[in-house]
């Protein structure tokens, strides 16, 4: 029995048997069709790897003429404490901190100052007075230290593509 007729016969009609059929009728949802064509997904932008704001935190610090920066915010966010041994290397032109098992010569002084080693500093470009900017790399457990030139030209490269973005905050009149 189709579904119009069941609804029809479920619903008393002090009316002609038609006219309830046709209101009952057009209360009821449309058969379902199956079809034997894909569903195809409507099309979504691709946001590329998402960045929780609480996973980095950044500090622009100055160089100073001993190789030392001031690393308290990035230290502390690590949770790193006073004579944590630290192993300092370069890779790819950064300089990188993170914690050592093994007793080195470096630790976190109690002042979270951090001394960069002339030789590192030296490969990675850095230079007394230059800015550097440390990104404490939280679910990693590192302290990276960019170098002034590395970070210029990442900022440059960014500000080049925002030429070829258009404005969306501009209004049409």
């Amino acid at each position: 029995m189709p579904v119009a007729a069941r609804a029809a016969k479920a619903v008393p009609c002090s009316t002609s048997e038609g006219t309830g059929n046709r209101i009952v009728a057009s209360l009821l949802l449309p058969e379902r069709r199956c079809s034997a064509e894909p569903v195809i997904p409507l099309p979504v932008a691709d946001l590329g790897p998402v960045v929780d704001r609480g996973s980095v935190a950044f500090s622009l610090v100055r160089v100073g003429m001993n190789g030392v920066v001031a690393a308290r915010v990035p230290l502390e966010r690590l949770s790193w404490v006073p004579g944590l041994p630290l192993r300092l290397s370069a890779s790819s032109g950064l300089l990188v901190v993170a914690p050592s098992e093994k007793p080195s010569g470096a630790s976190v002084p109690p002042r979270m100052n951090l001394t960069l080693p002339a030789r590192l500093r030296a490969r990675c470009r850095i230079r007394a007075e230059d800015q550097v900017l440390l990104a404490a790399v939280l679910e990693h457990d590192l302290l990276v230290v960019y170098p002034q030139h590395v970070f210029y030209t990442m900022v440059s490269a960014f500000h080049d593509n925002l030429v070829n973005i258009p404005d969306r905050t501009a209004h049409s009149e």
